[in-house]
């Protein structure tokens, strides 16, 4: 699991997925609040590893200035995320689920939900991504990475840099 308010989580959660695919290993990310329409370079890394298949299942970010779908539509559409992730469980080596431990905090799925997929995992290795993991989510997890903030350019108003943030 990669928590934490630093950046890096989702970075370090597709850089395991790829490391994965080019082992030979069956990989899937499943993007809990990116939106099929958001072009990012992440998205290209699935075209270039046949055996790595993403899913951006989001409806953008959840309770914040741009945020543009309701509630019921995210809860809709973190089920989703959230079928699909019981879906490829056992079907996959690697599942990164990304952002899932933020849709947890934000009463999108519930955490029980998540750590019952955790325990029926069978074989396929899952890695959590998100801000604010729960006490028992840490517990559960056989490794967690703190991403811990020293400073952001976005605390000075500087937004994403195409090719490096996304």
């Amino acid at each position: 699991m990669f928590t934490g308010e630093g950046k890096g989580k989702t970075s370090t959660g597709i850089w395991t997925a790829v490391r994965a695919a080019l082992s030979g290993k069956e990989t899937a990310i499943i993007h809990w609040y990116k939106e099929e329409s958001w072009k990012t370079n992440d998205q290209k890394i699935g075209d270039m590893l046949p055996n790595l298949n993403q899913y951006l299942m989001g409806k953008g970010f959840y309770k914040l200035p741009i945020d543009h779908s309701n509630a019921d539509e995210h809860k809709m559409a973190a089920k989703a995320a959230f079928l699909k992730a019981k879906e490829l469980v056992r079907e996959v080596q690697v599942l990164v689920l990304d952002e899932v431990v933020c849709a947890v905090g934000d009463g999108l799925i519930k955490e029980e939900e998540l750590l019952d997929l955790i325990d029926n995992r069978g074989q396929t290795h899952i890695v959590l991504t998100g801000r604010g993991a729960s006490r028992l989510m840490i517990e559960k997890a056989h490794l967690v990475t703190e991403m811990r903030k020293v400073k952001h350019p976005f605390d000075q108003g500087v937004f994403a840099v195409e090719g490096l943030d996304f």
